[in-house]
């Protein structure tokens, strides 16, 4: 995204509804003036010793910059959850980066909130689903007259070539694949009540009338399973993309996790096997402190871990999409005062989201972290990009 001039930026989202035109003076002279009324200013701030925090603020206020408002950037702030919540209704400042989880289970814990939302668990293991097989160059080459509708999850092809490749493209309740889609992922029911959808509505549901959020971001911070280079080269013939997708082909991978992740009762080790019915070739036992090596000596495949994690980044894992929602969604999002939450804001807000996902996230972060980069350098570099 380049910058535009300083100059338009600031005029773009001016209202010009105060063009008056006011005469004054007596038969001789008559003086015509309009006056400019200038949209409030957006004062956006992050926490302090919280990098995630300010690359984020610095991405929201370059966004909304680029779309013509007139931002003032405050210094972190040395606050808790509970005191920015509260410095921001007092007007302290109009906009801070927040996370869709942490939010959501914060505001249904203070005073006077209405009753706080359950989600649903797994009620027992699941089916695990046939891998998805990638078409070939060959398969390329047969499959004619092959349609798919957008946004759907079924293919049809001609009855001469669906005997050849039903076997290989199309497995129970899962979406097909046609001739070189390799990004088919299956849709998330709102129905768990740990979706970013579902959290936004019960967000709003809860705050007060002096505040807002803009939808979440494709950004989350939440446990992860990222896989190794090496194994999704091993793997490169079937779809692998989703956590359905990994479960598939579980037997022939080895899962690592920390302590924590194989005994939490919900959201670990036991909810992915539920959630997924994955059966891996062996689960082994790894602290995140330990990744890097574990990683080098090719320990594991695939490993449970923060979607922060530099180790992410720095080893080039791919992260699996958690396409059933078994870990509560957690995107981040910008807590707004009221006041400034236009449809006009929350538009250029909501123009970050197919850019701004986790991984590119983890690699900002690790930059900032890993090599002290200034978040603003970081965040402008990201938007000059998008």
């Amino acid at each position: 995204m380049k910058r535009t001039n300083p100059l338009v930026r600031t005029l773009a989202p001016l209202t010009l509804a105060a063009l008056a035109l006011t005469a004054c003076g007596g038969s001789d002279d008559a003086a015509t003036s309009s006056t400019i009324v200038l949209t409030p200013r957006v004062v956006v701030t992050s926490v302090k010793d919280d990098p995630t925090s300010q690359l984020l603020a610095a991405v929201y206020a370059r966004v909304l910059e680029d779309a013509g408002f007139r931002v003032s950037r405050k210094d972190p702030v040395d606050m808790d959850r509970a005191a920015y919540y509260a410095a921001i209704q007092a007007g302290e400042f109009q906009l801070i980066p927040d996370f869709s989880a942490d939010l959501l289970h914060f505001v249904y814990d203070q005073p006077g909130a209405p009753v706080s939302p359950t989600t649903i668990a797994p009620s027992g293991p699941a089916s695990t689903e046939a891998p998805i097989v990638l078409a070939t160059t060959s398969t390329v080459a047969s499959l004619t007259n092959t349609t798919v509708a957008s946004g759907d999850t079924t293919a049809s092809t001609t009855a001469d070539t669906t005997a050849d490749t039903s076997a290989a493209t199309t497995t129970t309740a899962a979406p097909s694949t046609t001739a070189g889609d390799t990004t088919t992922t299956e849709p998330v029911l709102l129905s768990t009540g740990r979706s970013i959808t579902e959290q936004l509505v019960a967000i709003r549901a809860a705050l007060p009338a002096t505040l807002d959020a803009s939808n979440g971001f494709f950004a989350e911070h939440k446990l992860m399973i990222a896989c190794t280079p090496e194994a999704m080269k091993s793997n490169e013939t079937v779809q692998l993309i989703t956590l359905t997708n990994l479960a598939s082909i579980a037997p022939s991978i080895r899962l690592a996790g920390s302590a924590d992740f194989m005994a939490a009762a919900d959201g670990g080790l036991a909810t992915l096997l539920d959630t997924y019915g994955a059966e891996f070739e062996d689960i082994v036992t790894v602290e995140e402190a330990d990744m890097t090596k574990a990683v080098d000596d090719d320990t594991a495949d695939c490993f449970a871990t923060d979607s922060m994690n530099p180790v992410i980044a720095t080893k080039r894992l791919t992260t699996m999409v958690d396409d059933k929602v078994m870990v509560e969604s957690n995107a981040a999002l910008a807590l707004l005062a009221k006041d400034i939450a236009t449809p006009d804001l929350l538009a250029a807000l909501d123009t970050l989201s197919a850019a701004l996902t986790t991984e590119r996230l983890n690699q900002m972060l690790n930059e900032v972290v890993a090599n002290g980069t200034d978040p603003v350098v970081v965040a402008n570099a990201f938007m000059d990009s998008i």
